[in-house]
């Protein structure tokens, strides 16, 4: 199977693993008489075991991905698909889904394998194309999902039971896709003992079948994060990686519940607004490359006002009555959030070699997870603070102002930096005239 077709599975295989109709509309569905549950009992005790799986998955999934070759890796995430959404349809009562939102997490940590493993079958000169394809099926998929699932709730043709249905059908069906991907042949597989410090040099490359992939594995990830830690724009971008897409991940997490507080049956739009979200992050990370921004001058400054406006959108949020304005934020929070991450995805990965940037990639979202699991631990868990959904957002808007604390002060470090590289500039001006 050549790249093209292999290519091509991996499409089919994004648009109908993301074609889940019920996503929207998860709140409302187990908030209805069809399951009965609170929302006080889904944020504090059946949604933070999506959070808590998710961090413990994730890095043995990242481990094993590379271990393992990518395939049974995907498979493991179309299976924990599969029982989520049996577990949807057919689960009733806290303790299954509790399970749900395990095997979801367990599925959301799987997913670096899709999203790593079309750098395994084709040549560099195809990466760009090819990664554009992947993400754009992605994309379709959850466009088409998210269009049906609300027209199907706003014309009443279909129940939210209907809806989980239909996503329990399509996941079915990304099990028996991820059969046809083509498994990557370890021998090709190579360790490339190229660093930082000699990304010009020409690589050399040790055949697996010569060395302990494992214990070569864990010694090669020790000695690139050291190289890795001490460069300031890596930093400066994985920092805001992870502290960020905590943040946005948590807010993805519990918006339903907040916007169910302010629903009415005949105002849920949930599926108009992942529909428009998608949309706008989709046009935002494609136009990001196109825009002619210095970021290596003002990325401090960048990241500084967005995320105080994040802050300032969530704690509109929290005060709000009006589900519209919620609605508005949510999508300009996201918004903000795809068009950044897609250049942090950038900024990063022009600062590494080529061979670790699944092992960055992996360690920045790892501790986002870490960091929301302890936001989630301490603000939403019945067994310690377990607050009210209003105040969670209060208390999100102030993380998110912490964050634009920490960028404030890079910035400021980036200022002073730049008046004493001027000043010594000068300097060497006046003695030269000397």
């Amino acid at each position: 199977m050549d790249w093209r077709t292999t290519t091509a599975v991996l499409c089919l295989y994004g648009a109908v693993k993301e074609f889940r109709p019920a996503t929207p509309f998860l709140t409302p569905f187990l908030v209805s008489p069809e399951k009965n549950l609170t929302l006080d009992v889904l944020y504090s005790q059946v949604y933070p075991y999506w959070t808590y799986s998710y961090m413990m998955a994730m890095f043995p999934m990242f481990v094993l991905t590379d271990i393992l070759r990518y395939k049974p890796i995907v498979m493991i995430e179309a299976i924990g698909l599969v029982v989520t959404w049996l577990l949807l349809v057919f689960g009733s009562g806290v303790l299954q889904m509790q399970v749900m939102q395990v095997a979801f997490g367990v599925a959301s940590a799987a997913e670096i394998a899709y999203y790593s493993y079309i750098y395994s079958i084709v040549d560099r000169k195809h990466y760009k194309r090819a990664t554009s394809y992947i993400r754009a099926a992605a994309l379709f998929g959850k466009l088409l999902a998210f269009g049906l699932g609300q027209t199907l709730i706003s014309t009443h043709t279909a129940s939210y039971l209907t809806l989980n249905q239909i996503s329990l059908g399509a996941v079915g069906l990304v099990t028996v896709i991820a059969v046809f991907l083509p498994r990557v042949k370890s021998e090709k597989a190579k360790v490339s003992m190229r660093t930082l410090d000699t990304r010009e040099q020409s690589e050399e490359l040790v055949p697996l079948e010569k060395v302990s992939y494992t214990r070569e594995y864990f010694r090669r990830t020790a000695d690139e994060l050291k190289q890795c830690s001490g460069n300031r724009e890596l930093l400066k971008w994985s920092i805001w990686w992870a502290l960020a897409s905590c943040g946005v991940y948590q807010v993805q997490n519990y918006t339903q519940s907040l916007w169910k507080q302010m629903q009415s049956d005949a105002d849920v739009a949930n599926g108009v607004v992942e529909f428009v979200n998608t949309a706008f992050g989709a046009f935002l990370s494609f136009a990001i490359h196109y825009l002619s921004i210095d970021w290596t001058a003002r990325g401090e400054l960048i990241l500084l006002v967005t995320s105080a406006l994040v802050a300032a959108l969530l704690y509109v949020c929290s005060q709000t009555e009006t589900v519209l304005v919620a609605y508005v934020s949510y999508v300009v929070i996201s918004s903000i959030y795809h068009m950044l991450i897609t250049a942090a995805s950038a900024n990063v990965a022009k600062e590494l070699s080529s061979n670790n940037h699944g092992l960055i990639f992996g360690c920045n979202t790892f501790v986002a997870v870490c960091l929301q699991s302890l936001l989630t631990l301490v603000v939403v868990d019945s067994r310690f603070l377990h607050l009210g959904i209003r105040t969670q957002f209060v208390v999100y808007s102030g993380y998110f102002a912490v964050v634009a604390a920490v960028f404030a002060i890079f910035f400021a470090i980036s200022l002073f930096s730049k008046c004493k590289r001027s000043e010594h500039g000068q300097e060497d001006v006046a003695l030269e005239d000397v």
